[in-house]
């Protein structure tokens, strides 16, 4: 971390920190909320009740994965040696490449199996009942990694190139959290320095807990932009090689519990370019990311 960056990660107050994450927040809402109308007095049960049920194409399609994903699992998974050595052998990663379980959630129009929510979590429980660290992997791939922040923010020309690489087993990565910065946006550190033509943005800065970084084929870092002429500035997301030039695996970290688990910290001074459109309203991608990734934690 520069002087710079050490400087603004210190600067910033619980006022201003607080104030970011506010204006992160949902501006405007096309359906009611059944958590809000709960603080309100109002127990609106039919938001919720009755759980809507999958079609019968798409409980087909995920019966059909959960029975492959359990019978590759009992097969050629062994949950010892993935403890034993920390490590998920390259065979276990290929063989789960191979039944497509790398695009669960992408959209069968880029070369996923467009799973639903239920049958995306009742895999995920499948293989980490096996290993833990498997949930981890696949579920860090498409929850926070590329597949989600492209489905939901990314171009057309971004969905068609990344997409089905993720779906093939490319693995990526979300990467947010910084050494004495945490997870706080507001006193995001990692800068992107735009180019002179504006083609490309020059990423440099240290991220932290990089789950699947280590070996991540590509990655979603969070930045801040400066503001200048013709750059709003902000907290941008951008897609990242991992195999670019300038990204350094500096360390692999080791856990107790998810031994095997692919995280580390990484340093940055590379060219890349944005995740979305327009700069400066990364919060929010973190937030539905985040709230995504969640829906598949009980799976792990």
């Amino acid at each position: 971390m520069s002087t710079q960056q050490a400087a603004h990660a210190r600067s910033v107050g619980e006022r201003e920190a607080r104030q970011v994450a506010e204006e992160a927040r949902e501006a405007g809402w096309q359906k009611p909320s059944f958590g809000k109308q709960l603080y309100l007095g109002n127990f609106q049960l039919d938001l919720i009740h009755p759980h809507p049920r999958p079609g019968e194409e798409a409980a087909r399609r995920g019966e059909e994965f959960c029975a492959k994903m359990r019978e590759f699992c009992e097969a050629s998974v062994d949950s010892a040696l993935i403890e034993r050595e920390a490590r998920i052998p390259d065979e276990v990663v290929k063989g789960l490449a191979a039944i497509g379980a790398f695009g669960m959630k992408i959209a069968p129009e880029y070369d996923g199996l467009g799973l639903t929510n239920l049958y995306y979590n009742r895999a995920l429980i499948i293989a980490g009942s096996v290993s833990p660290v498997l949930a981890a992997l696949l579920s860090a791939h498409q929850s926070i990694g590329v597949p989600q922040p492209l489905a939901l923010f990314g171009t057309d020309d971004q969905k068609e190139r990344y997409l089905p690489r993720c779906a093939r087993g490319d693995i990526s990565a979300f990467l947010l959290t910084e050494p004495d910065v945490g997870s706080d946006p507001a006193r995001l550190s990692t800068t992107a320095t735009p180019s002179e033509d504006g083609s490309e943005y020059v990423l440099n800065g240290v991220k932290l807990w990089t789950t699947n970084g280590v070996i991540a084929d590509l990655l979603v870092v969070m930045a801040r932009v400066p503001k200048g002429e013709g750059h709003r500035g902000g907290i941008t997301a951008f897609v990242v090689e991992g195999a670019a030039p300038g990204i350094t695996v500096e360390r692999r970290n080791a856990f107790m519990g998810l031994r095997g688990l692919e995280n580390g910290l990484t340093r940055f001074h590379v060219a890349s370019e944005l995740c979305r459109g327009r700069q400066g309203r990364a919060e929010d991608l973190q937030g539905v990311v985040a709230g995504t990734g969640a829906v598949g934690a009980p799976g792990r």
